[in-house]
Protein backbone atom coordinates (compact mmCIF):
# COMPACT_ATOMS: atom_id res chain seq x y z
CA UNK A 1 0.00 0.00 0.00
CA UNK A 2 2.79 2.29 0.61
CA UNK A 3 4.60 1.72 -2.62
CA UNK A 4 1.51 2.35 -4.15
CA UNK A 5 0.50 5.66 -2.31
CA UNK A 6 4.41 6.47 -3.31
CA UNK A 7 3.37 6.85 -7.04
CA UNK A 8 -0.48 8.08 -6.45
CA UNK A 9 0.28 11.06 -4.73
CA UNK A 10 2.65 13.00 -6.33
CA UNK A 11 0.35 12.03 -9.34
CA UNK A 12 -2.53 13.59 -8.04
CA UNK A 13 -0.27 16.53 -6.68
CA UNK A 14 1.00 16.92 -10.20
CA UNK A 15 -2.55 16.52 -11.83
CA UNK A 16 -4.04 19.30 -8.93
CA UNK A 17 -1.03 21.96 -9.97
CA UNK A 18 -2.13 21.27 -13.84
CA UNK A 19 -5.90 22.00 -12.66
CA UNK A 20 -4.43 24.92 -10.96
CA UNK A 21 -2.87 26.54 -13.98
CA UNK A 22 -5.73 25.72 -16.29
CA UNK A 23 -8.51 27.27 -14.02
CA UNK A 24 -6.52 30.78 -14.46
CA UNK A 25 -5.77 30.90 -18.03
CA UNK A 26 -9.76 29.22 -18.90
CA UNK A 27 -11.34 32.01 -16.78
CA UNK A 28 -9.19 34.88 -17.92
CA UNK A 29 -10.35 33.80 -21.14
CA UNK A 30 -13.93 32.78 -20.51
CA UNK A 31 -14.44 36.18 -18.99
CA UNK A 32 -13.55 37.31 -22.21
CA UNK A 33 -16.13 35.54 -24.47
CA UNK A 34 -19.74 37.80 -25.01
CA UNK A 35 -22.30 36.60 -22.71
CA UNK A 36 -24.20 35.42 -25.02
CA UNK A 37 -22.63 32.58 -26.08
CA UNK A 38 -23.05 30.93 -22.24
CA UNK A 39 -24.26 27.33 -22.38
CA UNK A 40 -23.82 26.58 -26.03
CA UNK A 41 -21.19 25.31 -28.38
CA UNK A 42 -20.88 29.15 -29.59
CA UNK A 43 -18.95 29.52 -26.51
CA UNK A 44 -16.35 26.70 -26.79
CA UNK A 45 -15.97 27.64 -30.44
CA UNK A 46 -15.16 31.19 -29.64
CA UNK A 47 -12.58 30.17 -27.01
CA UNK A 48 -10.49 27.50 -29.51
CA UNK A 49 -9.61 30.44 -31.14
CA UNK A 50 -7.92 32.19 -27.84
CA UNK A 51 -4.58 30.86 -27.65
CA UNK A 52 -4.89 31.28 -23.52
CA UNK A 53 -8.08 29.06 -23.16
CA UNK A 54 -5.80 26.31 -25.36
CA UNK A 55 -2.91 26.35 -23.16
CA UNK A 56 -5.50 26.12 -20.59
CA UNK A 57 -6.97 23.35 -22.34
CA UNK A 58 -3.81 21.76 -22.39
CA UNK A 59 -3.05 21.53 -19.05
CA UNK A 60 -6.81 20.08 -18.74
CA UNK A 61 -5.86 17.35 -20.72
CA UNK A 62 -1.98 16.61 -19.05
CA UNK A 63 -4.11 16.64 -15.72
CA UNK A 64 -6.85 14.13 -16.32
CA UNK A 65 -3.52 12.34 -17.35
CA UNK A 66 -2.11 12.39 -14.45
CA UNK A 67 -5.48 12.35 -12.30
CA UNK A 68 -5.93 8.69 -14.35
CA UNK A 69 -2.41 7.71 -13.65
CA UNK A 70 -2.98 8.12 -9.56
CA UNK A 71 -7.15 5.93 -9.97
CA UNK A 72 -4.34 3.18 -11.14
CA UNK A 73 -2.48 2.66 -7.65
CA UNK A 74 -5.16 3.81 -5.21
CA UNK A 75 -8.53 4.75 -5.58
CA UNK A 76 -11.23 7.53 -5.59
CA UNK A 77 -11.04 8.27 -1.72
CA UNK A 78 -7.57 8.91 -1.66
CA UNK A 79 -6.62 10.57 -5.25
CA UNK A 80 -9.70 12.94 -5.47
CA UNK A 81 -8.88 14.55 -1.69
CA UNK A 82 -5.87 15.22 -3.16
CA UNK A 83 -6.43 16.50 -6.24
CA UNK A 84 -8.86 19.00 -4.94
CA UNK A 85 -6.05 21.38 -3.16
CA UNK A 86 -5.62 22.83 -6.31
CA UNK A 87 -6.12 26.19 -5.25
CA UNK A 88 -2.91 25.79 -2.74
CA UNK A 89 -1.27 24.91 -5.66
CA UNK A 90 -2.19 28.02 -7.74
CA UNK A 91 -0.78 30.70 -4.83
CA UNK A 92 2.47 30.95 -6.25
CA UNK A 93 1.21 31.25 -9.64
CA UNK A 94 -0.98 34.11 -8.26
CA UNK A 95 1.64 35.80 -6.02
CA UNK A 96 4.35 35.78 -9.37
CA UNK A 97 1.34 37.64 -11.33
CA UNK A 98 1.10 40.02 -8.77
CA UNK A 99 4.93 40.38 -7.84
CA UNK A 100 3.45 39.66 -4.03
CA UNK A 101 4.17 37.62 -0.82
CA UNK A 102 0.99 35.37 0.62
CA UNK A 103 -0.50 37.00 3.79
CA UNK A 104 -2.53 35.69 6.57
CA UNK A 105 -5.44 34.48 4.65
CA UNK A 106 -3.67 32.66 2.25
CA UNK A 107 -1.37 30.63 4.95
CA UNK A 108 -4.98 29.99 7.18
CA UNK A 109 -6.64 29.14 3.93
CA UNK A 110 -3.70 26.41 2.51
CA UNK A 111 -2.78 25.41 5.69
CA UNK A 112 -6.59 24.26 6.48
CA UNK A 113 -6.61 23.24 3.64
CA UNK A 114 -3.14 20.55 3.96
CA UNK A 115 -4.64 19.73 6.97
CA UNK A 116 -8.13 18.84 6.52
CA UNK A 117 -6.84 16.63 3.68
CA UNK A 118 -4.27 15.46 5.50
CA UNK A 119 -6.18 14.21 8.32
CA UNK A 120 -8.82 12.88 6.29
CA UNK A 121 -6.61 10.57 4.60
CA UNK A 122 -4.87 9.78 7.58
CA UNK A 123 -7.74 8.41 9.27
CA UNK A 124 -10.08 7.52 6.00
CA UNK A 125 -8.06 4.23 5.05
CA UNK A 126 -10.05 3.88 2.49
CA UNK A 127 -10.31 -0.19 1.34
CA UNK A 128 -12.17 -2.52 -1.12
CA UNK A 129 -13.72 -1.62 -4.34
CA UNK A 130 -14.88 -3.59 -7.56
CA UNK A 131 -14.54 -0.68 -10.52
CA UNK A 132 -16.52 -2.93 -12.74
CA UNK A 133 -19.85 -2.58 -10.88
CA UNK A 134 -23.26 -3.84 -13.07
CA UNK A 135 -24.41 -1.24 -15.46
CA UNK A 136 -27.73 -1.10 -13.05
CA UNK A 137 -25.56 0.10 -9.86
CA UNK A 138 -24.36 2.59 -12.20
CA UNK A 139 -27.94 3.93 -12.83
CA UNK A 140 -28.93 3.66 -9.53
CA UNK A 141 -25.89 5.86 -8.29
CA UNK A 142 -25.04 8.18 -11.04
CA UNK A 143 -28.74 9.12 -12.02
CA UNK A 144 -30.00 10.82 -9.66
CA UNK A 145 -27.31 13.21 -9.12
CA UNK A 146 -27.50 13.73 -12.54
CA UNK A 147 -30.80 14.51 -12.05
CA UNK A 148 -30.01 17.02 -9.05
CA UNK A 149 -27.49 18.64 -11.15
CA UNK A 150 -29.99 18.97 -14.36
CA UNK A 151 -32.51 20.88 -12.13
CA UNK A 152 -29.38 23.38 -11.13
CA UNK A 153 -28.78 23.94 -14.89
CA UNK A 154 -31.93 24.49 -15.64
CA UNK A 155 -32.63 27.18 -12.80
CA UNK A 156 -29.04 28.35 -13.48
CA UNK A 157 -30.35 28.74 -17.44
CA UNK A 158 -33.38 31.50 -15.88
CA UNK A 159 -31.14 33.22 -13.47
CA UNK A 160 -28.52 36.07 -13.87
CA UNK A 161 -25.77 37.35 -11.82
CA UNK A 162 -23.85 35.84 -9.30
CA UNK A 163 -26.55 33.06 -8.69
CA UNK A 164 -25.93 31.19 -12.25
CA UNK A 165 -21.66 31.25 -11.86
CA UNK A 166 -22.76 29.24 -8.57
CA UNK A 167 -25.27 27.39 -9.75
CA UNK A 168 -23.40 26.55 -13.14
CA UNK A 169 -20.45 25.61 -10.46
CA UNK A 170 -22.78 23.39 -8.96
CA UNK A 171 -23.57 20.95 -11.85
CA UNK A 172 -19.80 21.16 -13.39
CA UNK A 173 -19.01 19.62 -9.65
CA UNK A 174 -21.62 16.96 -9.94
CA UNK A 175 -20.34 15.91 -14.04
CA UNK A 176 -16.80 16.23 -12.55
CA UNK A 177 -17.27 13.78 -9.78
CA UNK A 178 -18.91 11.36 -12.05
CA UNK A 179 -16.13 11.64 -14.72
CA UNK A 180 -13.65 10.86 -11.87
CA UNK A 181 -15.85 7.66 -11.29
CA UNK A 182 -15.79 6.79 -15.00
CA UNK A 183 -12.80 7.27 -15.58
CA UNK A 184 -11.43 5.01 -12.55
CA UNK A 185 -13.69 2.31 -14.02
CA UNK A 186 -11.38 2.81 -17.47
CA UNK A 187 -8.16 2.65 -15.37
CA UNK A 188 -9.41 -0.54 -13.89
CA UNK A 189 -11.00 -1.94 -17.10
CA UNK A 190 -7.27 -0.90 -19.15
CA UNK A 191 -5.42 -3.20 -15.81
CA UNK A 192 -7.02 -6.10 -16.13
CA UNK A 193 -8.79 -6.48 -19.80
CA UNK A 194 -6.16 -4.89 -21.78
CA UNK A 195 -6.17 -1.41 -23.74
CA UNK A 196 -8.87 -2.86 -26.73
CA UNK A 197 -11.26 -3.86 -23.96
CA UNK A 198 -12.27 0.05 -23.34
CA UNK A 199 -12.99 0.72 -26.68
CA UNK A 200 -15.42 -2.58 -26.13
CA UNK A 201 -16.58 -0.61 -22.62
CA UNK A 202 -19.88 1.99 -22.55
CA UNK A 203 -17.86 3.93 -20.16
CA UNK A 204 -15.60 5.28 -22.59
CA UNK A 205 -18.08 6.67 -24.40
CA UNK A 206 -19.78 8.23 -21.53
CA UNK A 207 -16.78 9.96 -20.47
CA UNK A 208 -16.56 11.64 -24.14
CA UNK A 209 -19.96 12.84 -23.65
CA UNK A 210 -19.41 13.99 -20.04
CA UNK A 211 -16.18 15.59 -20.51
CA UNK A 212 -17.45 18.23 -23.39
CA UNK A 213 -20.63 18.55 -21.34
CA UNK A 214 -18.86 19.19 -18.76
CA UNK A 215 -15.99 21.55 -19.67
CA UNK A 216 -18.97 23.94 -21.29
CA UNK A 217 -20.95 24.15 -18.25
CA UNK A 218 -17.50 25.13 -16.31
CA UNK A 219 -16.44 27.74 -18.80
CA UNK A 220 -19.75 29.15 -18.59
CA UNK A 221 -19.63 29.35 -14.56
CA UNK A 222 -16.37 31.43 -15.41
CA UNK A 223 -17.75 33.56 -17.84
CA UNK A 224 -20.71 34.44 -15.64
CA UNK A 225 -18.88 35.63 -13.05
CA UNK A 226 -15.61 35.83 -10.93
CA UNK A 227 -13.61 32.96 -9.85
CA UNK A 228 -14.53 33.25 -6.04
CA UNK A 229 -18.35 32.44 -7.16
CA UNK A 230 -17.28 29.11 -9.07
CA UNK A 231 -14.02 27.39 -8.46
CA UNK A 232 -14.39 27.01 -5.23
CA UNK A 233 -17.98 25.16 -5.02
CA UNK A 234 -16.50 22.97 -8.16
CA UNK A 235 -12.75 22.07 -5.90
CA UNK A 236 -15.06 21.18 -2.60
CA UNK A 237 -18.25 19.27 -4.65
CA UNK A 238 -16.12 17.35 -6.74
CA UNK A 239 -14.28 15.35 -3.83
CA UNK A 240 -17.01 15.52 -2.29
CA UNK A 241 -19.66 13.50 -5.00
CA UNK A 242 -17.16 11.22 -6.15
CA UNK A 243 -16.00 10.34 -3.07
CA UNK A 244 -19.76 9.63 -1.75
CA UNK A 245 -20.52 7.84 -4.83
CA UNK A 246 -17.65 5.34 -5.05
CA UNK A 247 -18.99 4.29 -1.73
CA UNK A 248 -22.13 3.51 -2.90
CA UNK A 249 -20.75 2.13 -6.65
CA UNK A 250 -17.36 0.79 -6.17
CA UNK A 251 -17.66 -0.23 -2.64
CA UNK A 252 -14.48 1.84 -1.07
CA UNK A 253 -14.78 2.56 2.42
CA UNK A 254 -13.63 4.33 4.61
CA UNK A 255 -13.26 3.99 8.45
CA UNK A 256 -16.41 4.18 9.82
CA UNK A 257 -15.11 3.94 13.68
CA UNK A 258 -16.68 6.43 15.58
CA UNK A 259 -13.50 8.64 16.15
CA UNK A 260 -12.11 8.31 13.02
CA UNK A 261 -15.46 9.31 10.78
CA UNK A 262 -15.20 12.30 13.34
CA UNK A 263 -12.39 12.49 12.18
CA UNK A 264 -12.46 12.50 8.85
CA UNK A 265 -15.82 14.91 9.04
CA UNK A 266 -14.13 17.48 10.54
CA UNK A 267 -10.68 17.09 8.22
CA UNK A 268 -13.22 17.64 5.14
CA UNK A 269 -14.77 20.47 6.97
CA UNK A 270 -12.03 21.97 7.72
CA UNK A 271 -10.75 21.38 3.77
CA UNK A 272 -13.88 22.97 2.36
CA UNK A 273 -13.46 26.50 4.43
CA UNK A 274 -9.84 26.47 3.50
CA UNK A 275 -10.97 26.49 -0.45
CA UNK A 276 -13.35 28.80 -0.06
CA UNK A 277 -10.70 31.28 2.01
CA UNK A 278 -8.33 30.66 -0.56
CA UNK A 279 -11.01 31.76 -3.77
CA UNK A 280 -11.58 35.17 -1.38
CA UNK A 281 -8.61 35.65 -0.97
CA UNK A 282 -7.37 39.38 -2.39
CA UNK A 283 -4.25 37.75 -4.26
CA UNK A 284 -5.67 35.14 -5.59
CA UNK A 285 -8.66 37.11 -6.78
CA UNK A 286 -6.12 40.28 -8.36
CA UNK A 287 -5.28 37.48 -10.90
CA UNK A 288 -8.37 37.89 -12.12
CA UNK A 289 -8.97 41.66 -12.08
CA UNK A 290 -6.88 42.67 -15.39
CA UNK A 291 -9.51 40.41 -17.39
CA UNK A 292 -12.23 42.37 -15.75
CA UNK A 293 -10.98 45.91 -16.18
CA UNK A 294 -10.19 44.92 -20.17
CA UNK A 295 -13.77 43.27 -20.78
CA UNK A 296 -15.42 46.49 -19.41
CA UNK A 297 -13.11 48.82 -21.37
CA UNK A 298 -13.24 47.24 -24.17
CA UNK A 299 -9.65 46.93 -24.38
CA UNK A 300 -7.47 44.26 -26.27
CA UNK A 301 -7.92 40.64 -25.33
CA UNK A 302 -5.97 37.52 -25.62
CA UNK A 303 -3.08 39.38 -26.99
CA UNK A 304 -2.93 41.66 -23.92
CA UNK A 305 -1.78 38.54 -21.87
CA UNK A 306 1.68 37.87 -22.47
CA UNK A 307 2.72 37.82 -18.60
CA UNK A 308 0.19 35.04 -18.10
CA UNK A 309 1.89 32.95 -20.71
CA UNK A 310 5.12 33.15 -19.54
CA UNK A 311 4.28 32.16 -15.95
CA UNK A 312 2.25 29.50 -16.95
CA UNK A 313 5.08 27.84 -19.39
Amino acid sequence: MGTQFAVAIPAALAAAATFAVSAVLQQRAARQAPEGESLSWRLIADLLHRKTWLAGMGCVLLGYLLQAVAFGFAPIAVVEPVVGVELVLALPLAARLKRTRLGGREWAGAGLVMFGVGTFLALSSPVGGNAEPALGSWGEVALPALAGAAVCLGVAKVTRGPRRATLLALVAGVVFGVMALLTQSLVELLTTSGFAAIFESWQLYALAIAGPLGFTIAQSAYQAGPLALSLPVIDSLEPSVSVVLAAFLFGQRISLAPLHLGGEMLGGALAIVGIFLLARSPLVLAVYEQTEQQKHAGGPQDKSEPSLSRAAG
